[in-house]
């Protein structure tokens, strides 16, 4: 079988999310089965970087076509937007958001119709899988290692990856004529890769 392209741009996946959460919330009192294709054979590729599309358990989650569109999880396009997602269950609504929040599949679990309200709890393995530091505090980890603060610097990259099959934030940013470039391990924020290039 002929491997498939499909090339996205952040905004792209954005937009999708957005949509897919739309319709969520327009049918929430229609709901229906449908048949739908599982694509492991579909390649997605964002800002150049084929990306590679996981639950909370760390298990590959494939793309789904159904009817023509191409469908991602949430979960997944929120990481690589830098954004936690949480899922409420009353109001069977999805957020995307810089905060620490859920989906089943997500951080946590909000049962209440207030964002404040108290998570559900969860069992240990979600909560260790949890335990990854996000793309907010990377940036901070890095920017300690320049003994820079954020208002300072421009960052060039930010965004979730995989090295050697450990997940890793690749950090890059300038001030002035000097770039530093950081690869910041996900699960405990250990610096695993620093440069320093003076143009």
């Amino acid at each position: 079988m002929k491997k498939l392209n499909n090339k996205i741009s952040i905004t792209a996946a954005a937009l999708l999310c957005v949509l897919c959460v739309a319709v969520g919330g327009c049918a929430a009192t229609i709901v229906q089965n449908i048949q739908a294709e599982l694509r492991p054979d579909f390649t997605i590729v964002i800002d150049g970087t084929e990306q590679t599309f996981k639950n909370v358990n760390g298990e590959v989650v494939d793309p789904i076509l159904y009817n023509g569109s191409t469908y991602l999880p949430i979960r997944a396009i929120g990481e690589i937007m830098g954004k936690e997602v949480t899922w409420y269950e009353d109001q069977k609504r999805v957020e995307l958001s810089d905060k620490k929040t859920t989906v089943t599949d997500a951080d946590n679990i909000v049962t209440g119709t207030s964002p404040t309200a108290k998570p559900a709890p969860q069992n240990n393995q979600n909560t260790q899988q949890n335990a990854d530091i996000t793309l907010d505090k990377a940036k901070e980890i890095a920017l300690q290692k320049a003994g820079l603060n954020a208002a300072d610097v421009k960052f060039t990259e930010a965004k979730k990856d995989f090295d050697d099959g450990r997940e890793v934030y690749d950090i890059e940013f300038r001030m002035g004529r000097t770039e530093y470039s950081a690869e910041v391990l996900a699960s405990d924020g250990t610096i695993v890769s620093w440069e320093v290039d003076n143009d």
